[in-house]
Parts: structure tokens; C-alpha cells; sequence
């Protein structure tokens, strides 16, 4: 198990601006990382090269920055939307933000799109309806992504932020269910650790129901709904529940830091030795992670 972080670690600046990706590789590199998750839903969020007709070049200038610091892409995570709603201008946008992603994230090497699952909200079978959209959708997107060589990791999601409402996938059966019901090889699970520690889930259970299903991580911490993607012990998960829940796994994907928040209030001057220390950190989880593995902590 590789250890590396999504690109968002270093993109929300304090002065509210987004950092260049291509410009931050390097940083990553210093830092001792060789191994990153594209985050193409931050692109899509705010104004970015990947909105204009020249967003292959833009993918092409962060290959080219990886390729020079001996970095690797292994996984990504897509732009998403509600598509359980009825088609607008909007959603066809959005559905070429993701088209964009999964022809971007051919072009980087990766392996696993993250995306996620959507909610119908207007059902008063709201869970049934969520499910038989998600699979017809899934099944369209996992098709196209194989024609890229890449396949489609579904997140669990959290809803503590929208309480009483529920978010479909915000647990490990919804979303296995979910997975086994597409029946494609490109389709499996991305586990989002903090979301499942929002939803007060058991994470060994969780992981062990999920299984060889999972092809992607999210590892993060939260204090708050509203102070969440900080590094591990920054906030109020049990960090060893989590090790534990990834030990009982043949798990062969890596361990990918998604920590939105680590920089983003910090001068540039700091943000290197902010980024090594979360890869210090998280060479430290996986080597505990290993021990619970072997036996030699229990």
C-alpha cells in the first residue's frame, strides 16, 4: 500500500484564490510524495482551464510536471451532480466536466475515477428510485470509461450536513448494493474513512462488508461538519479503527490523503513543510496499519 494525497491539499488559498496544479507538482515532489490523486471536481468548481476548449492542454502541462518529478497519478476524482433530477443546461455541463475528467484521467496514467452516487430526492420511494437511477447511470459512465482504460470508483457518502434528509449511499449496504446491482468489472468502491466516521459507522464491519470491492481511499479526519478534511488526529475519528479496518483487507490501492483544509490558511512559505509533514504522518499510519496487519499490535 502506496501512500498519497489528492491535489487539493495544496489548492485553497488564504486569499480565497486556487493554486495553478501544474505549478504545485513540484512542491509535492520536495515534499517526498510520488504518488497523487487528481482532484478534476475542484477544477470544475471554480474557473479553471479545464472549463475552456483548451482543457486537454491544461491535462497535458500537469502530465508533463508529473513525468518530470517521477510522479504518478493512480487515481482521480470526477466532477459530480445531482442526475437523479431532469436534464437542464446545467446538467449537460456537468456531464461534459465529467466526460473531461475520464478522458483527463487517461491522459494522467489513472486508474480509479472517484465519483458520486446522486439522490432523488423527489421520490416518495426515495431509496428504490435513487437506486435504479444510479445503476443506469453508472452503467453508461462505466462504459465510456472503459473505452478510456479507466474504471469507476463510487464514494460513500455522509449527511449530517443536510439532517433530517438522507443521502443515498451514506452507508456501506447502499452502496455495495449499488455496486453488486451495475455488475461491471470497472465499477467499485472508493471509501471515504472520515464520511463513514460522520455516519457513526463501525469501519471494521463496514470494510469487511465492502471487501475486495474496494479500489480507492479518502483519508481524512473532521472536528465538525464545518471544520472536516484535516489530516488524521486533527480531529475526533478513531485513527486506529481505521488502520484496523484496512489491515483485514488484501487491499491492493493506496492510501490517498484528501485534506481540502491542510493549507489553506497557511502562508506559501509554510505550505512545504506542511505538506511533509503529512507525508511523515502518513508513512506513520501505514507502518501501524502494517503492524495491525501482521499481528504485532493489537
Amino acid at each position: 500500500m502506496r501512500l498519497s494525497t489528492s491535489t487539493c491539499m495544496y489548492f485553497n488559498r488564504p486569499d480565497g484564490t486556487k493554486a495553478d496544479i501544474p505549478s504545485t507538482i513540484k512542491i509535492y515532489s520536495e515534499a517526498g510524495y510520488d504518488v497523487l490523486d487528481m482532484n478534476f471536481h475542484d477544477c470544475a468548481m471554480f474557473e479553471t482551464p479545464m472549463w475552456g476548449k483548451d482543457w486537454k492542454s491544461y491535462v497535458e502541462k500537469i502530465k508533463n510536471e508529473a513525468d518530470k518529478y517521477g510522479i504518478e497519478f493512480s487515481q482521480s476524482h470526477s466532477h459530480f451532480y445531482n442526475y437523479c433530477e431532469e436534464q437542464s443546461e446545467d446538467s449537460l455541463w456537468r456531464e461534459e466536466q465529467i466526460r473531461r475528467d475520464i478522458i483527463g484521467s487517461e491522459m494522467l496514467g489513472v486508474k480509479w475515477v472517484v465519483i458520486h452516487a446522486a439522490t432523488d430526492w423527489n421520490s416518495v420511494t426515495q431509496q428504490k428510485s435513487s437506486k435504479l437511477k444510479g445503476i443506469e447511470y453508472f452503467r453508461r459512465l462505466s462504459d465510456f470509461a472503459g473505452k478510456h482504460n479507466v474504471g469507476i470508483a463510487i464514494e460513500n457518502l455522509w449527511e449530517m450536513n443536510i439532517a433530517p434528509k438522507r443521502r443515498y449511499c451514506s452507508f456501506a449496504e447502499e452502496l455495495v448494493d449499488l455496486v453488486d446491482s451495475i455488475d461491471s468489472e470497472n465499477v467499485g468502491i472508493c471509501w471515504d474513512f472520515e464520511h463513514s466516521a460522520i455516519m457513526k459507522q463501525n469501519q471494521i464491519d463496514a470494510l469487511k462488508l465492502v471487501g475486495d470491492r474496494l479500489k480507492a481511499t479518502h483519508i481524512s479526519d473532521y472536528y465538525d461538519k464545518v471544520y472536516d478534511h484535516v489530516l488524521p488526529y486533527n480531529g475526533i475519528s478513531d485513527v486506529d479503527d481505521m488502520l484496523k479496518s484496512i489491515a483485514q483487507l488484501d487491499y491492493e490501492g493506496d492510501f490517498t490523503f484528501e485534506t481540502h483544509r491542510h493549507t489553506m490558511r497557511l502562508p506559501d512559505e509554510l505550505v512545504l513543510p506542511a505538506i511533509r509533514y503529512s507525508r511523515e504522518l502518513g508513512e506513520y499510519l501505514i507502518d501501524r496499519c502494517n503492524k495491525f496487519k501482521e499481528g504485532l499490535i493489537i
